[in-house]
């Protein structure tokens, strides 16, 4: 961020630059219009003449063009300046200085050369160079303000300059000097500590001081006795020296108390930070850039480590899954520290998960015993059901054709919900059933069971349900499939298939390739358990016959009741 000296400092430079060309364009306007205090005709000067004034015009409109970073104007008009006035310097020299002309005073001349150096020394980022420059031309031309101000004039022929002239000089140096803040002799200055503060403070009390000193001295010099001037100077300026060393003193005072008390603000907070960080239950340690201690909590030195491998170079943190520690389990996160984008050291935090480690393990012990019986609940009742088919086929042996048809039906259904347990116990997941696996089997035994091997089967079911749901699920389908079985295809041949979907809700549909029915049936066994297991599984059933039979069903997954 930059500093707010700084930025008013290039503030300052943007407004002496607009009092150059302010100024040069009335001294023009003057010329113009015929008017001498315009021309810089006060204090017994020469005027300024028209073309020193649009030299400073020019200059004043390319410091604003260098403080808006368009450097290009800058490196013409330094060519242009050099080339000029070094010829006219020439001229001065192999020549009378009155005899040459009064377009430029020799001295003038001199300070747009080396203004043009430092447009050139600008352009090309450079700084210290110019800004040494800027500073000699400004002295000059301060020089020259003063004699005016105090009525000793400039008496050496090289020397002369006009009032206005000065003035425009010392207001160009003082904004090349604040163009560039942060860069070359002037970033000191212009820093955020405390010898940039008290230079900011002393330069423009010190400035003020000796010029208006100097000015009362020499205006007081004419009208006492010989010498007095002189003395009464040092003496002044002696007093001068004292005022500035106690201001700076008790500047030096406030930014020292100020010091101490950030510094005890900060001793305060580290004692802080360090007294909670010591009575946390985790474990920190803060390690440098190449793998040393420099922090270790309470907790960290009670563990007793030492080291721990360095985290990557990525910058991310890493995460400590799990470290054994004695008889302890911990976990944590190895965090990189970074100052200016550079790898300063990282931290670690351990937090000490011994107990849920053992909770984890009696629950991993739980929940084995659990499936273990779960398990064992699903065979028995796997056997139950298949000496219940066993018994209903003994049953059929002896009874009539139609007693043994009724006794068929109730030994598929008794057989699909074997099949439904055997699945569960093969899976060894008992949160759910994969409703895929269940069909697959029940086509399968069905095929057995009915001969009906001309028959293709395609089953696309890639979807889990719990077992309130899969039980009159699978009830439903066996209907369904068995229906086709022995109704659609008196040929022996034929195609069944098997869809069920799920996108919020369950979609189910069998359907087969046979001759169909002609209307839907009503009152059959098969037909109204089909119709009492769509209704406990709130869906709506629907059957379609046409070029074949379809049997749908879309409906939710049921939830869980408990039984008491």
């Amino acid at each position: 961020m930059e500093p707010d000296s700084a930025i008013l400092a290039r503030r300052l430079s943007l407004s002496f630059a607009i009092a150059v060309i302010i100024l040069s364009s009335l001294t023009i306007t003057g010329h113009l219009m015929g008017i001498p205090q315009l021309r810089g005709e006060i204090l017994g000067s020469p005027p300024t003449q028209p073309m020193t004034a649009a030299v400073f015009l020019t200059l004043g409109s390319t410091i604003i063009l260098l403080s808006k970073r368009i450097r290009t104007p800058a490196l013409y008009i330094a060519t242009f300046l050099l080339v000029f006035y070094t010829l006219t310097v020439t001229g001065y020299l192999q020549t009378s200085i009155t005899g040459y002309g009064s377009n430029s005073r020799f001295i003038s001349s001199i300070l747009f050369i080396i203004y043009a150096i430092i447009l050139i020394l600008f352009s090309s980022s450079r700084y210290t160079a110019p800004q040494v420059l800027a500073f000699s031309a400004g002295t000059v031309a301060y020089c020259v303000v003063t004699g005016y101000l105090g009525g000793v004039g400039v008496y050496s022929q090289y020397f002369q300059m006009a009032f206005y002239t000065a003035i425009l000089h010392l207001l160009t140096s003082a904004s090349f000097l604040s163009l560039y803040p942060e860069e070359g002799i002037v970033a000191p200055i212009h820093r955020s500590f405390t010898g940039g503060h008290l230079a900011r403070l002393l330069i423009p009390i010190m400035i003020a001081s000796i010029t208006l000193l100097g000015l009362f001295t020499m205006k007081i010099s004419q009208r006492l006795f010989p010498g007095f001037g002189e003395v009464f100077l040092m003496g002044m300026t002696s007093s001068l020296t004292i005022i500035v060393v106690i201001l700076a003193s008790d500047e030096l005072n406030r930014i020292d108390e100020k010091r101490s008390e950030y510094q005890r603000d900060l001793l305060e907070a580290q004692k802080f930070f360090r007294d909670v960080v010591e009575n946390l239950a985790e474990a920190v340690a803060v390690f440098d850039h190449e793998g040393s201690i420099i922090y270790r909590n309470s907790a960290m030195k009670k563990l007793g480590i030492m080291d721990l491998p360095r985290p990557s170079s990525s910058g991310e943190p890493v995460m400590i899954e799990r470290m054994k520690v004695g008889d302890g389990h911990y976990t944590g996160w190895m965090v990189p520290r970074f100052s200016d984008g550079k790898f300063t050291g990282y931290i670690v935090s351990l937090t000490d998960i011994t107990d849920l480690i053992g909770i984890q393990r009696s629950l991993e012990s739980t929940v084995g015993e659990r499936d273990a019986l779960l398990a064992e609940v699903h065979h028995r009742v796997k056997n139950n059901l298949q000496i219940i088919m066993s018994l209903l086929n003994i049953q059929a042996m002896n009874a009539s054709e139609e007693a043994r048809e009724v006794l068929r039906d109730a030994q598929s259904r008794v057989r699909a919900m074997a099949i439904l347990h055997e699945t569960i116990y093969d899976s060894g997941n008992f949160t759910g059933v994969d409703m895929g696996s269940f069909i697959t089997r029940l086509i399968e035994r069905l095929v057995s069971a009915y001969g009906v091997y001309g028959i293709h089967f395609q089953v696309d079911a890639d979807v889990r349900v719990n077992l309130e749901t899969a039980i009159p699920l699978g009830l439903l389908i066996n209907e369904a499939v068995t229906n086709s079985i022995r109704h659609a295809f008196p040929s022996g041949e034929g195609s069944i298939t098997v869809t069920m979907e799920s996108d919020g809700l369950l979609y189910l549909r069998v359907e087969d390739d046979g001759t169909g029915m002609e209307g839907v049936p009503d009152g059959t066994v098969g037909l109204s358990l089909m119709r009492a297991l769509a209704d406990q599984l709130e869906g709506e059933l629907e059957i379609e016959s046409d070029h074949g039979t379809a049997v749908s069903l879309r409906f939710r997954e049921l939830e869980y009741m408990k039984r008491t």
